[in-house]
């Protein structure tokens, strides 16, 4: 990310709840939701926990499961699913970045 970006701070999280409980006090400019987060094992389980909390935030959806089919229409700022392969180099990043963050802004 601090290839892409002149300044950013990164935060992780290792669950959805420890995502929520964050994202009352805090601001995301852009959230990068994994499929697989457990107990959850799809998207369509944790977007309608994520999104809400999210803000204005951009969420990039990345999986190994790009197979899988995400039914997007009820959320404006979500995009995806991409291929965690995909984004190996920072320049696979930017590009990413470049396409959708203004699509979606």
């Amino acid at each position: 990310m601090s290839e892409v970006f002149d300044e950013v701070e990164v935060e992780s999280f290792l669950s959805v709840s420890d995502f929520l409980r964050e994202a009352e006090r805090a601001r995301f400019n852009l959230i990068f939701l994994d499929r697989r987060l457990p107990p959850y094992t799809s998207f369509d389980e944790t977007l309608p926990l994520v999104a809400p909390a999210a803000g204005d935030a951009v969420i990039l959806l990345v999986t190994a499961h790009t197979f899988e089919k995400v039914d997007l229409s009820r959320y404006k700022r979500v995009v995806g699913p991409f291929a965690k392969l995909d984004l190996m180099t920072p320049e696979d990043l930017k590009v990413l970045l470049d396409k959708h963050m203004g699509a979606v802004n």
